[in-house]
């Protein structure tokens, strides 16, 4: 067995039926993908022609992305394909805030469909043609080996998910045009229908149209047409030049706790020297990830899920650097923003006003780096805030030095308290008669303003008082199950006041083929000395109903209301030894209020993390938004890409300064060394004319309380 990890070290498929166990496997599917794409319908063609050939549009150096960009694709600018997942769900302690991981799911959010036991290719980050023939700034010059040209990224096996074996691996290569094409896809064109029928006519799935590009190519129609409507049709097939590749790094699968033991840290720097002028000083030079994967066995498909997970941070290629040249000018949040409940995520608000001191933390925990060589004096501190503006709590933790990460690692809690670990001195408004709340909550960390670095990092949380309990963040990198048919799972939670639990929210994910669709009956316990007792209630013949987002749970609802009071249990009575596939959060750790009866006993899961069910109470239910709205104070530069002198600028919202005064706002343009090449005082519109092509850091600082927001800019002259 293979692919998720099991409580007896050893089994066998024959006596499969007999043995008891807690199974977490990866997801069937990306539900954040499939969301994403479903908003795109592909189109279906029966004939292509071979008529176009188009080339990539090549960047100059620098190249440089730390997925940062709140997507979930790849940022088209500089790479052309999307089937790599950018997130901040998926990583374990990197170096930075937001990875691309690669995995068994495709660009369309599902397990590839060659997908097997046996080791197959995957997921595939390839990068746009980068111009490594020559440089354009600050005067146009050749590239010759004597630039010292260097290609680093930071790599990490498994993060929160599953562990690629050693027969899975990462693969690096490098490229450059062939005199061969490769197919890209077919161009498409709007077409009226009324160029086909009449307007008494009426054009049904299954008919076929011809392109008016070309007679030889057609398209099977999907959906119903009148008259007025307007059809896409395929027009041309556009090929672009086949690239030859050559590898040049690979890596062997294994588990984070292994590569740890191997190389001393979670996420490990590769450096790799470019000397070959001949195949990579060219115009046309690429490179590309990619990732062998490998299934559970066919054996049993209601375990086949998602596995395999590689995450690759900091990808950067430039001249002038060295083997040494392995810092960063940067300093960032490593993790999410945590809550500042003890126990949940999100808790009911008459729940919290009961025992408020007893609901909250007492310290915060943050994750800060420093990837640079030397080490800066930072300031810190979050503001606690509603969003109508009644209420608003500011913590700062003045000042403190942030040493490099790759001697000292993180930001310590012994030499830097009031930065690492904060308290947590806010105790939100009790005395509001209503029945939910949010509130947000911004981290801010700056640079030292006593020089001219201005570097700067800022994370949001929302502090949800909804109606139901959640221990979980809303999303799944796993997902949870039990075998065999009868298996019992029994989540606890704890009311500080009498309520009525109406419904319970789940959050599963598919399996193989839809595998994990089976029948169990949602249950409700009350406590027996630290364990399920009495069965209160049981609501009978349900399977798992999936949702298109990971923020979207299904409600199941009671038969009647269940008053309650103090601990009670949550969760299932299966009627298979098949996998359910709950979603389960690796990001939090309720793993002591997890239980589950596989032969008669209860006993504690020995699973780290989160389940994603919920029970909800209160008077009514309420569907709130996981993902609110947030008050975000927003930087928009446009265009961007700038081809033009002119560079729009807006803020939002207006808080950030005095409305219609922008005398407090400088705006500083960095290149990618860190040297400031553009500096102003704030207007709408400023002139970039003396930007060369290539990418920058745009800051706008309010010289006032020392705060900035921060954009990258593309200038594509």
């Amino acid at each position: 067995m293979k692919k998720y990890l099991i409580i007896i070290l050893l089994f066998s498929f024959v006596g499969y039926n007999a043995i008891s166990q807690e199974i977490v496997t990866g997801l069937f599917e990306n539900p954040v993908i499939k969301k994403e794409i479903s908003k795109h319908p592909e189109i279906i063609f029966s004939n292509t022609k071979s008529s176009k050939i188009e080339k990539y549009i090549p960047v100059n150096l620098p190249f440089f992305d730390d997925f940062s960009s709140s997507g979930i694709y790849p940022d088209t600018s500089q790479w052309i394909d999307n089937e790599v997942f950018i997130n901040n769900s998926y990583q374990y302690f990197p170096a930075n805030r937001g990875v691309a991981t690669l995995d068994a799911i495709n660009s369309m959010g599902s397990i590839y469909s060659d997908a097997s036991s046996n080791p197959f290719i995957a997921d595939h980050l390839t990068s746009r043609p980068i111009r490594l023939d020559s440089i354009f700034t600050p005067i146009p010059e050749a590239i010759s080996v004597r630039d010292s040209i260097y290609f680093s990224f930071f790599y990490q096996p498994q993060g929160r998910a599953n562990a690629p074996e050693s027969h899975d691996s990462l693969i690096l290569e490098f490229g450059h045009y062939s005199d061969e094409l490769d197919f890209a896809y077919v161009d498409s064109i709007s077409v009226a229908v009324s160029e086909y029928i009449t307007s008494i006519d009426t054009i049904f799935p299954g008919d076929i149209l011809v392109s008016p590009c070309d007679n030889t190519v057609e398209m099977i129609i999907t959906d119903t047409l009148f008259y007025d409507d307007f059809v896409t049709l395929p027009c041309d097939s556009v090929f672009y030049p086949k690239v030859d590749w050559t590898q040049v790094w690979s890596s062997q699968g294994m588990p984070l706790d292994t590569f740890l033991n191997k190389y001393g840290t979670y996420c490990k720097q590769v450096m790799i020297p470019i000397t070959d002028s001949l195949n990579y000083l060219r115009e046309d030079f690429n490179f590309r990830f990619y990732n062998y994967a490998s299934l559970a066995s066919d054996v049993l498909p209601s375990w086949r899920s998602n596995a395999d997970q590689w995450n690759i941070d900091y990808v950067y290629l430039n001249i002038g650097r060295s083997m040494g040249d392995s810092t960063y000018r940067d300093i960032s949040f490593v993790e999410r923003a945590p809550s500042m409940l003890d126990k949940y995520e999100s808790m009911p608000y008459n729940q919290y006003r009961k025992k408020p001191v007893v609901a909250l933390k007492d310290t915060l925990k943050m994750y800060i780096s420093n990837l640079d060589n030397t080490t800066f004096n930072t300031n810190y501190k979050y503001t606690v805030s509603s969003k109508d503006g009644s209420f608003s709590r500011t913590y700062n933790g003045g000042n403190c030095n942030l040493p490099p990460f790759y001697e000292y690692g993180f930001q310590n809690c012994e030499e830097c308290q009031p930065h690492a670990c904060p308290p947590n001195n806010t105790v939100f408004p009790l005395g509001l008669e209503k029945d939910s709340a949010v509130f947000t909550i911004e981290h801010v960390i700056l640079g030292d303003f006593t020089t001219t670095d201005t570097i700067s990092d800022t994370i949001i949380f929302n502090q949800k008082f909804y109606n139901y309990y959640a221990y979980d963040d809303g999303t799944a990198e796993e997902g949870y199950g039990l075998t065999p048919a009868g298996a019992m799972l029994a989540y606890r939670f704890q009311l500080n006041e009498k309520d009525t639990l109406r419904a319970v929210r789940m959050f599963f994910n598919k399996t193989f083929n839809y595998a994990n669709e089976q029948y169990f009956d949602l249950c409700v316990w009350n406590d027996n000395n630290g364990k399920p007792g009495e069965v209160l209630h049981k609501k009978t013949f349900l399977r798992p109903v999936f949702s298109d987002s990971l923020n979207k749970f299904h409600t199941y609802y009671l038969d009647s209301i269940l008053p309650l009071n103090n601990v009670f249990y949550i969760g299932w009575i299966q009627f298979t030894e098949k996998n359910l596939n709950l979603g389960f959060d690796r990001n939090n750790d309720a793993m002591e209020n997890i239980m589950y009866n596989c032969t008669g006993e209860w006993l504690s899961s020995i699973k780290k993390g989160a389940l994603m069910m919920r029970p909800v109470l209160g008077k009514q239910i309420h569907e709130y938004p996981d993902n609110p709205p947030q008050n975000l104070k927003t930087l928009y530069i446009y265009p961007n890409p700038a081809s033009g002198d002119n560079l729009n600028f807006k803020i939002l919202p207006y808080d950030f300064y005095s409305s219609g005064n922008y005398d407090d706002l400088q705006i500083e343009i960095y290149n990618l060394y860190g040297q400031l090449v553009l500096s102003s005082g704030f207007d709408d519109i400023i002139n970039i004319s003396s930007l060369k092509k290539g990418m920058y850091i745009v800051k706008v600082i309010n010289t006032n309380n020392k705060t900035s927001l921060c954009s990258k800019l593309i200038v594509s002259r």
